[in-house]
């Protein structure tokens, strides 16, 4: 019977049991998909492929169809009818590539690894010498299975020769398997912790960024875009959303900018995720237009491109297992680079960044998500990473906090160096070094005390006095600067030292300086000794009275700034004492106003406290005459004898367009929003008979109901000064009502078209109701179906196992499904499958049941007709594979090389494949004697050239004699091309038959006579597979008669066959039949 379908997000079944396969077979696992529009086995061959299986499929020129994405994975797409010669060479070298692969070191796979990757980065660009070697390896292997051969150093001379092996395996190494929200756990938590918070304080001039690694054909970059989509519909300011996906895989991105996917979409998705985000063309589901122009596929390595930045998120998932554990402590801090503050991380469940605990801390370590930190040193990646130098790292602490130099700076900075090209030191605005080259480690003799970074603790302490004076000379003139011939003791010898201090182009604000030491000659004298008293004696001198000078004029200066400032902060203070002035002024004539007010604020106090008494008690009517009227939230407007307004609460701006400046207006100058013509009427006659109206009034734009009543309005003295209308909101009551017409009517339409029984039930299987169509088709009258009435005409074998079935249903409230048959008028039996389910009473009042009986019986004889037919065919089947079998090992033992072997067994199963195609062909499952002949003669034959004679009467023969008298016209065919008259232009073959007797005693007769063979053909000297099937096999199969001769003019063979099978089809004779 028929089952419901697997839940929404689960595998097909041929995908679960092929992963299940690859897992337990790994290599010895083969995958074979046929063409065919489903979706199920496409995620298993991928499945099969990592396990290092061997994956075929059929060709197949439908785009979109899980054949063709299978036939893209596949490693080989081949016809149906040769996948077993593939599987059976894979088998064999298998065996042998297992045993090659126990006999190959570690260090020598590691070697030849080595030249593949470079051979793999030549080729197509791409470096995996940071790829895990145990997985590059497994990788390897599968390949050599798959092109057969036994070791990896042979593997690599295949890839230095074929192009194409080599772009095999680069697709082999990109193979990934997923998905839609894969892992749904880490996707609810990045959906509930981290995707509120990538927008939190961020407005519509803002951007969220991600990043989103080995994103194969987009499926998780389009999750992760849904959860964002999703979040925003929640916002009423929304920032720009911009997700980069990038992978090295360009076919995989291609289909990804597509959005195109396969039916196994819908059960890795939600179906109201489904319903929004995607559309349903044909067996596809394509991505709607708003969420693919949100992401930005790209091709790109992360190995050695540079990164994206000022990025909010980053999912690297699966991509890390890939790497090695080196190339892994690389790719981390990229990430940590890329990320804003405060940015996130989310890795596959087998990753980890617990190396890196001071870049990235846990948001929930079960499921991989990680904050970025704030690190003491922001470190540069370098591109690419495989060949980049190992960077130092900062350890970080409270005394040593280097500024990271900016790219930019570093860069104009070595522009300045490369002037001079000695050593040099980087600093900035504080003297603390950014930047160090290569050769500065002489200069440098860090003073005693706690770490620093400033240069002029870490300078040689004879440069540093030099150094100070040229760095403050430097930042007061904005130009270079030169300390020449400093004596500089190093290594037991004194040497002059010359720096020189340039301000580093366009670093004004703050300044950066470059430092460069150029080293002279050394000073004459031994090691310890002074050098000349006077000369240094001079030179010191000349330093200090540099440093002295340049004091001096800083401290002018700063007297001269002093003085700039006190005249200023005079000349501030004169305007304040006007400003003073000024406002003392205003102030004597705002107190005099002040008096005067003071005067008419009492008179008006007087009089305001006589009509305070009056105000409160109006106003306290007033409110409770508004608190009344608002508290009802009933729209209701009043109106004198004139039709004006007079008063309205605020409900009525619904039904009418008034506003308060509308009072004293007439309601006909009123635009209503409700459809009313008869509102004059209806007041003029209230007014007149002072009694009231009721109307059911409508909205035509919003579609709400109002109730209107029009009665008078009475003044306290009983005087009719207007009328009162009020406005009572019944629209949830008329669509309600509304509501159940349509749906009883749409139950009678259903009821009358549906072709189903339609029944209500109780626990006791009593039927509550019953459609008509029961009635029609049992011939019951109407009513008689009603309690247990209907078993009456269901058969009485199929009675209690239906009440079985219904009390279990009943028990554990679940679905009630059960196939039984049911009689018709006629008095016939037909199968109808009945399915009900609870439906609980709102009120309390139990739980009736709810089904359908569906007419299944054309199905179910379907069935019955296919399982005979399963039956016939598996019986073919085992007749042709004997049939195989019997010539594969006639072939065999008639040939002694396997490519003779190959060409002998291919040419005659080819024979037997086209007597099956003819045999296909047939109604009858009977063979055409003359088309059989046409199929193995004709097609070596020149057509046109009538090299060929054909006579005889309609024959067809049974499929056991059609099989084998294939192969003996094959051999005699292939033997005239070598040898006889179809290797000549002059030759000729004549073919004729006839029938003779009766009943069981009724015989073929048939000839084979070559002619035009010049010389007289030598009989071979051994008995090859065609003359043994000719002299043995027919006679001893059938009970033929045969000769075979060689003449002068060729070939001459004459069968004479009995027309009867003695094994034909379901073990009983099968004759000819002479239609001619």
């Amino acid at each position: 019977r028929l089952e419901a379908a697997g839940h929404p997000g689960g595998r097909g079944n041929l995908d679960t049991f092929l992963v299940a396969l690859g897992e337990d077979r790994g290599a010895g696992a083969v995958a074979m998909v046929l063409a065919g529009t489903g979706s199920d086995g496409t995620l298993g061959v991928t499945a099969i492929k990592e396990a290092g299986g061997l994956t075929l499929a059929e060709p197949h020129g439908e785009e979109g169809t899980a054949a063709s994405t299978a036939a893209a994975l596949a490693d080989h797409v081949v016809a149906p009818e040769q996948m077993a010669d593939r599987i059976l060479a894979y088998a064999r070298h298998l065996e042998r590539g297992l045993d090659a692969a126990r006999d190959t070191g570690t260090e020598a796979d590691g070697e030849f690894l080595i030249r593949i990757a470079t051979i793999l980065r030549n080729k197509t660009g791409h470096d995996f010498h940071g790829y895990k070697q145990n997985t590059f390896l497994r990788r390897v292997h599968r390949r050599m299975q798959v092109v057969q051969v036994d070791t990896v150093e042979a593997y690599v001379e295949v890839l230095r020769g074929d192009p194409d092996e080599v772009q095999n395996l680069f697709n082999d190494l990109l193979i990934g398997v997923t998905q839609f929200f894969r892992d749904q756990r880490e996707f609810e938590l990045l959906e509930a912790e981290v995707v509120p918070r990538l927008f939190a304080g961020k407005g519509s001039g803002d951007q969220v960024r991600v990043w989103v690694l080995g994103c194969a054909t987009g499926e998780e970059a389009y999750s992760i875009g849904i959860l964002l989509r999703e979040h925003m519909a929640k916002l009423d300011v929304v920032p720009q959303v911009q997700i980069f996906a990038t992978d090295i895989d360009g076919r995989a991105l291609a289909a990804a900018r597509v959005g195109r996917y396969t039916e196994a979409v819908a059960r890795q998705v939600r179906p109201d995720r489904l319903g929004r985000w995607f559309v349903k063309e044909g067996s596809t589901y394509c991505i709607v237009k708003e969420l693919r122009e949100m992401c930005i596929f790209s091709q790109h390595n992360v190995i050695k491109d540079a990164p994206f930045s000022r990025l909010d998120l980053v999912s690297c998932r699966n991509l890390l297992i890939y790497l090695n554990g080196e190339l892994q402590n690389r790719v981390i801090p990229l990430f940590h680079f890329a990320l804003r503050p405060g940015g996130f991380l989310f890795l596959g469940n087998s990753e980890n960044v617990t190396r890196h605990a001071k870049l990235f801390t846990p948001v929930d370590r079960r499921y991989r998500i990680f904050r970025r930190l704030e690190s003491a040193t922001r470190i540069l990646p370098e591109f690419p990473l495989t060949v980049a130098a190992e960077r130092r790292q900062a350890e970080g602490g409270g005394l040593l906090r280097p500024r990271a130099i900016e790219g930019s700076l570093a860069r104009r900075a070595e522009q300045v160096a490369e002037r001079y090209a000695p050593a040099y030191v980087v600093v900035d605005e504080a003297y603390d070094v950014l930047h160090f080259s290569g050769r500065t480690g002489r200069y440098i003799d860090p003073a005693t005390g706690a770490a620093s970074l400033n240069l002029l603790n870490l300078v040689h302490r004879d440069l540093r006095i030099d150094l100070r004076a040229a760095l403050l000379k430097a930042a007061a003139e904005h130009r270079t600067v030169k300390a020449e011939r400093t004596a500089m003791g190093t290594d037991g010898e004194r040497r002059l030292v010359t720096m020189v201090v340039e301000p580093v182009p366009g670093s004004e604000n703050p300044p950066s300086f470059v430092i460069l030491f150029q080293e002279g000659e050394a000073v004459e004298g031994e090691s310890g000794e002074e050098p000349t008293p006077s000369f240094l004696r001079d030179e010191h001198v000349q330093r200090l009275e540099s440093e002295l000078r340049l004091t001096r004029e800083r401290l002018q200066a700063t007297i001269e700034e002093l003085e700039s400032t006190n005249e200023e902060l005079k000349s501030s203070n004169e305007e304040y004492q006007s400003i003073n002035e000024e406002l003392q002024s205003a102030n004597e004539e705002l107190e005099t106003s002040k008096e005067e007010l003071q005067s008419v604020n009492e008179e008006l106090q007087t009089v305001n406290g006589e009509l305070g008494h009056r105000v409160n008690d109006l106003g306290r009517a007033n409110s409770d005459l508004k608190n009344l009227l608002e508290s009802t939230q009933i729209a209701t407007v009043f109106l004198d004898n004139e039709f004006r307004v007079k008063n309205f609460t605020p409900a009525v701006t619904d039904i009418f367009h008034l506003i308060d400046a509308d009072l004293g207006r007439p309601i006909i100058h009123i635009t209503a929003r409700i459809s009313y013509p008869e509102l004059p009427e209806d007041v003029r006659k209230v007014l007149r008979t002072l009694g009231t109206i009721e109307r059911e009034v409508g909205n035509p734009e919003t579609g709400s109901r109002y109730l209107a009543r029009v009665l008078p309005y009475r003044s306290i003295d009983n005087f009719i000064a207007g009328v009162v209308i009020t406005f009572l909101d019944i629209t949830a009551t008329a669509r309600a009502e509304r509501a159940l017409r349509e749906s009883q009517e749409r139950f009678r339409r259903m009821e009358r078209i549906v072709p189903a029984f339609l029944f209500t039930a109780d626990a006791e299987l009593n039927w509550l109701y019953v459609n008509p169509r029961f009635y029609e088709h049992t011939g019951l009258e109407d009513g008689k179906a009603l309690g247990l009435g209907w078993l009456t005409v269901v058969h009485p074998d199929d009675v209690e196992e239906n009440r079985r079935r219904w009390q279990r249903a009943v028990a554990h409230r679940e679905t009630f499904e059960h196939e039984f048959r049911i009689r018709a008028a006629a008095g016939t039996y037909r199968w109808f499958t009945a399915r009900a389910e609870a439906m609980a009473d709102p009120d309390g009042g139990g739980v009736t049941w709810f089904g359908s009986c569906t007419d299944s019986h054309e199905r179910r004889m379907a069935e019955d007709r296919q399982r005979l037919l399963l039956t016939e065919l598996q019986h073919r089947v085992k007749n042709i594979l004997a049939v195989v079998r019997s010539v594969a090992n006639r072939t065999a033992e008639g040939t002694t090389t396997l490519t003779d072997f190959v060409m002998h067994f291919d040419g005659r199963l080819g024979a037997l494949a086209r007597t099956q195609n003819i045999l296909t062909r047939s109604p009858d499952a009977a063979t055409d004697l003359a088309e059989l002949i046409g199929e193995e003669v004709l097609s070596h034959a020149v057509r046109d050239g009538g090299q060929v004679t054909l006579t005889g009467p309609e024959v067809r023969l049974p499929q056991k004699t059609a099989e084998t008298l294939g192969l003996v016209l094959h051999e005699l065919a292939t033997n005239a091309i070598k040898y006889g008259a179809l290797a000549r232009p002059e030759g000729g073959i004549t073919i004729t038959w006839r029938l003779y007797g009766n009943g069981a005693d009724r015989r073929l007769l048939l000839e084979w006579q070559e002619s035009g063979v010049t010389l007289l053909p030598t009989a071979p000297g051994r008995r090859g597979f065609g003359r043994e099937l000719i002299e043995q096999g027919l006679v001893y199969e059938f009970g033929a008669a045969t000769a075979l001769e060689y003449r002068p003019g060729g070939v001459r063979c004459v069968i004479e066959l009995p027309l009867r099978d003695p094994r034909g089809p379901g073990g009983q004779p099968a004759e000819a039949v002479d239609v001619g």
